[in-house]
Order: C-alpha cells, then structure tokens, then sequence
C-alpha cells in the first residue's frame, strides 16, 4: 500500500501531515484525509510530486480550519 505525505516545500521541508490516504485539488484548496481519520485543509498548490517515495510538495497559501483562515508567514 502506498501513502503519500504532505510537505511543506520552503522552510527545509516541514511534515504537515503523513499517511494521506486520499486528497482532492479543488483550485488553491487541498483536502486530505490519512489513515488515522485525520483531516486537514490547505489553501496550498501542490509545487511536485515524487511518486517514487511517496512524497508531496506544496506551497501553503493559507491554513484554513475550524476557527477560520490562518495567514501563513
């Protein structure tokens, strides 16, 4: 079985979240889901792909959660 994980690209790389087992691309919005149910959304575009280690690279815009949007810095 293979599961991806999400990478923040700029600051070295940051783990946002491990085990995805299922995300959707809708715009500039990125939902996942891993296999411990959690879930996060992301304002974020997805900058590469590595299929090979199973590893996603995003450029976050935005954390958007229950409480509202977070500004990245």
């Amino acid at each position: 079985m293979c599961l991806a994980n999400i990478y923040k690209r700029r600051n070295g790389g940051k783990l946002l979240i491990k085990d995805i087992a299922y995300l959707k691309v809708d715009g500039n919005q990125i939902e996942m889901e891993n296999l411990a149910g959690e879930s996060k959304t992301l304002r974020a575009k997805i900058n590469m792909i590595d299929f090979m280690n199973s590893d996603v690279f995003v450029d976050e815009l935005a954390y958007e959660s229950e409480h509202g949007i977070k500004r990245t810095k």
